[in-house]
């Protein structure tokens, strides 16, 4: 139910890369009862890269999912990506889950966590 376009080894270098074309419209112009579907396989897309790959993609816009003419999800763009490693993982699922479910007491401790302030600055 995902995909991603095929790469053109002979047109890529080390500094950029080509791949097909893929025919589709992007997911939030798309006018199809099986919206909801795909917008579920994204997810379940990206915590697939995250937790069994330790792959992050840090640009998951809209314009980087295609609803392809068969019903398929593709995701475009893997230019911006970065590994985590398993230990941020798992704090980056639980401050996704703290913003979610709006239990927003939970963020400073998942900030600690995450690296991005320093212990004990947490109540500033």
């Amino acid at each position: 139910a995902v995909s991603a376009p095929e790469v053109l080894p002979e047109l890529s270098s080390p500094h950029v890369l080509t791949t097909k074309w893929v025919d589709g419209e992007r997911l939030d112009r798309a006018n199809s009862s099986d919206l909801g579907r795909l917008c579920g396989v994204a997810l379940n897309s990206y915590l697939t890269m995250l937790l069994d790959t330790g792959t992050l993609h840090c640009d998951p816009h809209p314009g980087n999912l295609l609803r392809t003419p068969e019903g398929r999800l593709c995701i475009l763009d893997f230019g911006m990506t970065t590994s985590v490693p398993t230990d941020l993982q798992y704090a980056l699922l639980e401050y996704i889950a703290h913003l979610t479910t709006e239990d927003y007491d939970q963020v400073p401790d998942d900030l600690v966590k995450l690296g991005f302030v320093p212990k004990g600055q947490e109540e500033m």
